[in-house]
């Protein structure tokens, strides 16, 4: 059987999937799709990112997530404590990077002979 979310071969007996922990079988039919992990954004980012990123977690848009930080931190002053905490408890989303070039097979340098 393969993974639904992620297309790894697994064995039939497993009920979740070793590689991305969705639920195998019957199961895996009733998820939407695979969740999104929590962390900052790199690209669509303000400040941190934070607002950003817990849009994205959410399935919000993303103004309105930072009008509603923006409206916690002016009254009470919760906001902005939630935001720092969030800038250093949450991890910033890895750096997508080209893979490299593969390079040409050397020549040897002292090639035998017969």
């Amino acid at each position: 059987m393969y993974c639904s979310a992620c297309g790894v071969q697994m064995p039939d007996e497993f009920r979740f999937c070793s590689s991305c922990g969705a639920p195998a079988g019957s199961a895996a039919g009733r998820t939407a799709g695979p969740q999104l992990p929590l962390r900052r954004s790199r690209a669509d980012k303000k400040i941190a990112g934070v607002c950003a990123g817990l849009a994205q977690y959410l399935n919000v848009d993303v103004t309105l997530m930072r009008v509603l930080v923006l409206c916690a931190a002016i009254w009470g002053g919760v906001g902005l404590i939630f935001y720092i905490i969030c800038w250093i408890v949450m991890p910033q989303e890895p750096l997508l990077l080209p893979p490299p070039a593969p390079s040409s097979p050397q020549p040897a340098a002292n090639p035998v002979r017969l």
